[in-house]
């Protein structure tokens, strides 16, 4: 185990913007840490200025108590597992974890009882570790990089979009094994995804990141609870996000409709989230309530989305869980905005 430290780390590609902006943060010992962002973000770039693949324009890298910035690879003692794997297809799966151990110069009776033991981990049987990359399942494949780069004791093991490759149910399956290994070995692990539920689930934090800046870092639920920006919220598929017309001393304008004034600070040009899991949907009017019409409703197993047309041409989307009598295209209805249902967005771009 060992804690990370990125100080104002920077890198640009030949004649490109910053893929990575003057980053800096800290993972804690045998923390598991997500980054979290759109393709194109500097994330995977990020990953590997970590790892020393590529030598940063400016900053440090310090890896427990050492500084690394100059370092190569193989010296820093760090695991990474790359989305397409990077098996070597002539040799079997044992001899691809054994490998990792070879050139850090273990005996060979060693290499191989280390290699076994941390397939055991990660529950390859002994005829499947007898064959090549091609003749096993991505799954499987996902499993024999993970062991070549945990079984030297990584002091940090990176991981680039993994399970990218994988259908969804393969994805969260490994993804539990993943967290449960990680909580096992407690190493500190770097975690790059696309993903946004992917993070949630393996997450201690989560970084977003956008254009090679870190926009928010936090819990997996402060992130999404009290999102840091329009472009976090957005990211994260808040959909119902307006930005705030007017105001008075006790009632905020959005989306062409007047609420509750939130106790959190609220300006112009900021954005009002109304959460559809806390609204509400009336057939007939209630106090403070507004009026809308029934646009779509999609079925989504224990709950519905419905998507409610305000007066201002604004949609809105209402999670229903438990509707007597489904609503229908063109059904007028009233929405009811609790306190509980809007956080305030700050406008401005970034954290």
């Amino acid at each position: 185990m060992a804690s990370v430290r990125l100080e104002n780390l920077r890198y640009s590609f030949t004649g490109e913007r910053p893929a990575v902006d003057n980053v800096t943060f800290t993972l804690a010992s045998g923390e598991l840490f997500c980054l979290l962002g759109p393709s194109g973000c500097g994330k995977s770039t990020l990953l590997r200025l970590v790892g020393g693949y590529l030598r940063p324009d400016g900053g440090r890298v310090c890896i427990g108590e050492r500084d690394v910035t100059g370092e190569a690879p193989e010296r820093r003692k760090t695991g990474m597992v790359f989305q397409n794997y990077a098996l070597f297809p002539h040799l079997s799966a044992l001899d691809n974890v054994a490998f990792g151990l070879r050139v850090r110069g273990w005996d060979q009776p060693g290499r191989y009882a280390k290699a076994n033991e941390t397939l055991d981990w990660l529950g390859l049987s002994a005829e499947e570790r007898t064959r090549r990359p091609s003749q096993l399942s991505g799954g499987q494949q996902q499993r024999v990089a993970l062991a070549r780069a945990l079984a030297f004791a990584p002091s940090l093991l990176m991981l680039d979009e993994p399970f990218a490759n994988l259908d969804r149910l393969l994805r969260e399956r490994l993804r539990e094994e993943l967290k449960a290994v990680q909580r096992r070995t407690e190493t500190t692990t770097i975690f790059v995804t696309h993903d946004r539920e992917e993070a949630f689930a393996l997450g201690d934090r989560i970084a977003v990141m956008h254009r090679g800046r870190l926009l928010q870092i936090g819990s997996p639920e402060a992130v999404y609870e009290e999102p840091q920006g329009k472009l976090v919220a957005d990211f994260l598929g808040h959909r119902n996000l307006f930005p705030v017309t007017a105001l008075s001393e006790s009632k905020a304008e959005a989306a062409g409709v007047s609420i509750v004034r939130p106790e959190r600070p609220v300006q112009i040009g900021d954005h009002l989230l109304l959460r559809p899991e806390k609204l509400a949907l009336r057939r007939e009017a209630h106090n403070g309530a507004f009026p809308g019409i029934v646009r779509q409703r999609r079925f989504a197993g224990t709950f519905a989305i419905v998507t409610v047309e305000l007066a201002s041409g604004a949609a809105l989307e209402v999670q229903q869980t438990d509707a007597p009598t489904p609503l229908t295209p063109g059904e007028a209805i009233w929405v009811e905005v609790p306190a509980a249902a809007v956080t305030v967005v700050r406008g401005r771009e970034g954290a």
